[in-house]
């Protein structure tokens, strides 16, 4: 039978009993749980299940940018739930879930004693369920922009040389009027340090984010460095913290994940393309198959080769009523329209 946990110490020993990928092991996951305590964190377990998921305000105001219809923009700009989201939110195209059977979202939501009411479950976790599928509104979210690198790619000339005329000298151009930046990794004590600095720079970026779910905490990355699990990298000019990225890898796959820049000189200072180019660098290094940009900035991404991979969620509001009335809605949402761009040779 699940059993549902908001403590992780009360169930920390139990949950590591199976072998989970780095993840979804209670080492990782104590770090979420202490470094955000304005969300419900939610351990679900049983013999053959591990799932982690987070219970938090959604306020739907930057929602309305997937509307294509002014008047439900504005309508749903006064929406707010409190959503049961089925994974880690922080880490949205990571499966935080292990089983060796589906998972029976009837019987996990009889014994959650929290409110919410709004559930949202991404695409790979709703293909490991068992629910009345009909009930939810498939919505497309922004895809998902992956590289996937070369055999052929021994260092960085050679992505470059793979490259189209125009996109090699764009990356050569990036590369060179951004040579004054200084790239250092940054260690648990080097993170501390800039702590300020790089709240900063990651609001910079995430106040123009077309979603708000739950805000991470920046704190985390020396805890997450400390561990080993993240890497993260810091942009100077002389001496001056001006862009931080960060990366997990997993296997052959590099994540790179939460960045943050002063938009003011990366309008100056091609910044963000810099920060591209050594992701790219530091995943050929690492003998990596492939990178997941994640889910901004599509259309500048292609330009370095990432293609989209099609996203979705899956969403039903508790109220059967209401989920009704919203399905129409739901439906309407949109992703942003964007050119892909054909960066590499034939």
């Amino acid at each position: 039978m699940l059993k549902v946990f908001t403590n992780i110490d009360k169930v920390k020993e139990e949950w590591d009993n199976i072998n989970v990928s780095d993840f979804l092991h209670s080492s990782f996951l104590e770090i979420f749980y202490i470094s955000h305590t304005k969300i419900k964190h939610l351990f679900v377990i049983d013999t053959h299940t591990r799932l982690y998921a987070h219970v938090f305000e959604l306020n739907f105001d930057k929602t309305a940018n997937y509307i294509n219809s002014n008047l439900l923009a504005f309508f749903i700009k006064f929406i707010k739930f409190d959503v049961l989201y089925l994974t880690n939110s922080f880490l949205t195209n990571i499966p935080a879930f292990f089983s060796n059977k589906q998972i029976d979202l009837k019987e996990f939501l009889s014994v959650l004693k929290h409110n919410y009411s709004l559930l949202i479950v991404p695409d790979f976790v709703f293909k490991n369920i068992i629910a009345e599928k009909n009930e939810f509104s498939k919505v497309e979210v922004e895809e998902e922009m992956v590289l996937e690198i070369s055999e052929n790619w021994n260092g960085i000339d050679n992505y470059i040389s793979d490259l189209r005329k125009k996109y090699r000298n764009k990356v050569k151009k990036i590369i060179n009027s951004s040579s004054k930046l200084e790239i250092k990794s940054l260690n648990s004590v080097d993170l501390v340090f800039y702590a300020d600095n790089i709240q900063g720079l990651f609001s910079q970026v995430i106040n123009e984010s077309r979603f708000s779910g739950p805000l991470f905490n920046t704190n985390s990355f020396s805890l997450l460095v400390k561990k080993d699990i993240f890497k993260v990298y810091g942009y100077f000019i002389n001496n001056n913290l001006i862009a931080f990225s960060s990366e997990i890898h997993q296997d052959k796959t590099l994540y790179s994940y939460y960045t943050g820049f002063d938009k003011s000189i990366n309008k100056i200072l091609p910044i963000y393309g810099r920060m591209l180019i050594e992701t790219i660098n530091n995943a050929i290094k690492l003998k990596m198959t492939k990178v997941v940009f994640g889910r901004t900035a599509n259309e500048f991404k292609s330009n370095f080769g990432a293609i989209p991979i099609k996203s979705y969620v899956y969403i039903k509001v508790k109220n059967k009523y209401l989920n009704i009335l919203l399905k129409p809605i739901f439906k309407r949402l949109t992703i942003k329209n964007w050119i892909k761009r054909n960066p590499f040779k034939k």
